[in-house]
């Protein structure tokens, strides 16, 4: 009975209970705090195989860990769904008890902080057989992932893991915290024909009797448990170098000879990065692997980052885009999140703030700050989408679950302020302040004070005003910028209308510009309202508030149109996209020459964009884009302007000769503006280009076939669909739905099941586009029901309505 209770004690103790704060008699919030530590995990060396029919693991743990602060006779570890066979110190069996989510080790004695202590788990891992969910970003939290175990068709045969949020203890017992860190050794026992990928190093490689083979690998750095990882498949290695440090890229053969051209800037990454924070790499090697199936966009564990498929391309799908975003995230990360990582989930934005705001300044140093203010300008459109159903602190402990940190606020508006930051501080401060809270922090865990800190105390001035403004609070501010000029003088007037009662301290400047010259003025935004008064000599031509483009706002510019005019010769992107949005149809025409010839290609295809929308016919300058321009996806969004001209059919020959395009973008607009023209002739090359059509070409074939083609075209989208990510899977099933009513009714009704399924097997948010799917189709039905003379698949009809309501349930 002193067992039983020692271990029901333990167990209690060990789990940090949600904290019920009460706001008022009829509002109570959660507080989530971070995780009490009672022990300390130092080391783990695992020892697994695997099972690939049952798609089981059997592992051996061998645990050395301590007491953290008090005096313990415990060990609780996270274990999820496994069998465990056995708990052992020095050859002899440990009590403990299990219930499927935690493992309550009695231990042989009492430990005090000072004494460290090993044991050994004898375990079975079975994530199948989990009930877990994950998140918007992260759609699966069962921790280990086996791909086509049977080892059937074309889909190859991996294993692979998630660790992220706390999912690595489906795998392996651990402390599942982000505010633990340990060592590790992996060894891992496969089919001698597969290729292992672990943290750290392969420290040796044993072939064994059976055919099976051994890979040894070592973390000799600590790192946080949901960054282990572990994958297993037949991949092609590709090497490369940075410094004395290993770069491998890890692909499937068939895409192994354009490893470099997708990954091949990760060296100058790893250079640019560790110049700029002052810190140099930390870590043993970087791998990067590609996975099928992978339940994130990519996951940064510690030296060997796993990336979705998506970022596996040829060189042809490498003339249309870059994944350089995703790699440079992952890769910032291990500096923020890997080598210093929040304390606990509320304090995300410390990992995932800064990992998106890498992806603005590798942009800015490898391409160029056109590029990079295009892409944080994607940001903040993300974030104020998010916001206007979810407005949040940055930093919350109050959220229902862990997941929910996992929003465009710790991402997308979490950069934003970042990039807010250093223009208020100036770069050499910004950058000093990482370094210095990189270096106080190695190998620990923070919340965003320390980061605070770290900034004040290089620039030396008190800056809890921003933090509590940006970091502690929800919202963002709503901005109304009008104009008067008075005895010399040019008034702005600035005045802040969200629905908060912050007032938002906004220090920004101000460009003046008189007869085309700018002069830059510094104000500090602090009331509501306020009114700016600058000395002119001479006519203004513009006035750009906010001038470096900086603020986390929405933004209501009441500029005199010639202004706007006179801003396409302005120099930041977001100058040049704010002309071409606001700028009036009858000044657009005159400006239009100059924005179809800006030398940034984001800029020409805003301006394109706006074309479309434009009443005048600007084809001719349109024609020279779609011929010349070398930015393949300009010349597809050209092709798309021809497509929709009233002179359309003048450039058939022209849309025939670029389906042939090693462009995928270029190539599928033209198909798609054949078809607008000759839909028969468009078939017959959709079918031709079927089998090796990708992204946007592949996109063109399916909207060909939604539109044109008859149900003999249904296996093409069951085919499709079977394998589709949730990504692809958006698209096609939205191209299905018009397949499906453009077929005669008795076709439509023996299709409706495949998108009955996907909403069977939706995961993540393409629950709720399945569900959108089927009311579209429900729709269809109630309307052909009313408007079809013939009632004798009207039974027919009735059956799928119940099914559809069924499911929307």
């Amino acid at each position: 009975m002193e067992t039983i209770i020692a271990i029901a004690l333990a167990l209690f103790l060990t789990q940090t209970p949600k904290e019920e704060v009460v706001v008022n008699e009829n509002t109570t919030t959660v507080y989530n705090a971070s995780d009490t530590r009672k022990s300390d995990i130092i080391h783990t060396d695992l020892e697994v195989s695997f099972d690939w029919a049952k798609q089981y693991l059997n592992g051996t743990a061998t645990i050395q860990a301590k007491p953290y602060f008090h005096a313990s006779n415990t060990l609780v570890l996270h274990a999820k769904g496994f069998d465990v066979h056995s708990v052992m110190m020095d050859n002899k069996d440990l009590k403990y008890s299990y219930d499927d989510f935690f493992l309550t080790i009695i231990l042989d004695k009492e430990y005090t902080r000072d004494e460290d202590y090993t044991l050994v788990v004898k375990y079975t891992a079975k994530p199948n057989e989990l009930n877990v969910k994950g998140s918007q970003a992260i759609s699966d939290a069962k921790g280990l992932y086996f791909i086509n175990p049977e080892g059937e068709g074309d889909v190859p045969q991996q294993i692979w893991t998630q660790g992220e949020t706390e999912a690595s203890s489906c795998w392996f017992p651990t402390i599942d915290s982000p505010n633990e860190r340990m060592t590790q050794n992996t060894a891992i026992t496969v089919q001698d024909k597969f290729t292992t990928l672990s943290n750290g190093l392969m420290v040796k490689s044993t072939k064994n009797s059976d055919g099976t083979r051994t890979d040894f690998w070592e973390q000799k750095l600590a790192h946080v448990p949901y960054l282990a990882m572990m994958a297993v498949g037949e991949f092609n290695i590709t090497k490369d170098k940075w410094n004395d440090i290993d770069v491998d890229y890890y692909l499937e053969d068939d895409y192994h000879a354009y490893a470099k051209s997708v990954f091949g800037r990760t060296p100058q990454m790893l250079e640019y990065f560790s110049d700029i924070l002052g810190v140099a790499y930390p870590w043993e090697k970087y791998a990067q692997i590609v996975v099928r199936g992978f339940v994130s966009g990519a996951m940064e564990n510690t030296t060997a980052v796993i990336h979705g498929d998506f970022v596996q391309m040829t060189d042809r799908e490498l003339l249309d885009d870059h994944q350089d975003d995703i790699i440079a995230h992952e890769l910032f990360h291990h500096w923020f999140g890997n080598l210093v990582t929040c304390e606990s989930w509320a304090n995300l934005p410390l990992n995932e703030s800064f990992a998106t705001y890498g992806e603005y300044m590798w942009r800015e140093e490898g391409f160029n700050r056109m590029s990079a203010d295009m892409h944080l300008d994607g940001d903040l459109r993300s974030y104020l989408r998010e916001s206007q159903n979810k407005k949040v602190d940055m930093i919350r402990f109050n959220y229902e679950d862990k997941e929910d940190m996992f929003d465009s606020h710790s991402y997308a508006k979490g950069g934003r302020i970042l990039h807010m930051l250093r223009n208020y501080l100036g770069d050499d401060a910004f950058y000093s302040g990482l370094e210095k809270y990189l270096n106080d922090n190695a190998f620990s865990t923070v919340e965003i004070h320390q980061l605070r800190i770290s900034m004040e105390e290089v620039c030396g001035e008190d800056l809890n005003w921003f933090f509590n403004q940006w970091f502690l609070a929800a919202g963002h501010p709503v901005l109304v910028f009008d104009y008067d000029t008075l005895n010399g003088q040019q008034l702005v007037n600035i005045e802040q209308i969200q629905e908060s009662d912050i007032v938002y301290r906004l220090p920004i400047q101000v460009d003046i510009y008189v007869n085309g010259a700018p002069t830059r003025h510094a104000i500090n935004m602090i009331e509501k309202k306020q009114q700016f008064a600058f000395e002119i000599s001479g006519p203004v031509t513009n006035v750009i508030v906010d001038a470096e483009q900086m603020l986390l706002a929405e933004i209501f510019d009441e500029k005199p149109d010639a202004w706007w005019l006179a801003q396409l010769d302005a120099p930041l992107y977001i100058d040049q996209k704010s002309a071409i949005l606001n700028i009036s149809d009858e000044l657009f025409e005159q400006g239009v020459e100059k924005a179809l010839s800006h030398n940034f290609w984001g800029v020409r295809r805003l301006a394109l964009i706006r074309a479309a929308k434009h009443p005048g016919d600007f084809s001719a300058k349109v024609y020279e884009l779609a011929q010349n321009d070398k930015k393949t996806k300009v010349k597809a969004l050209a092709i798309d302007y021809l497509a929709q001209s009233e002179n359309k059919d003048n450039y058939l020959a022209f849309y025939e000769e670029n389906i042939s395009s090693r462009s995928y973008a270029v190539a599928g607009s033209s198909l798609s503006a054949l078809s607008l023209i000759n839909s028969d002739k468009s078939m017959e090359y959709a079918s031709t280009l079927e089998k090796e059509a990708m992204n946007d070409l592949e996109s063109s074939i399916s909207d060909v076939y939604a539109s044109f083609g008859g149900a003999e075209k249904q296996s093409y989208f069951e085919a499709k669909m079977s394998n589709a990510s949730n990504y692809d899977l958006y698209y096609l099933s939205d191209q299905f739905v018009t397949f499906m009513k453009n077929q005669e009714l008795e076709v439509t009704l023996k299709a409706m099941p495949v998108l009955e399924q996907i909403a069977i097997d939706a995961t993540s948010w393409m629950v709720y586009v399945s569900k959108m799917r089927l009311k579209n189709m429900k729709e269809h039905f109630v309307s052909v029901k009313k408007t079809n003379k013939d009632q004798v698949l009207s039974p027919q009809i009735d059956e799928v309505i119940l099914r559809i309501d069924t499911l929307l349930k």
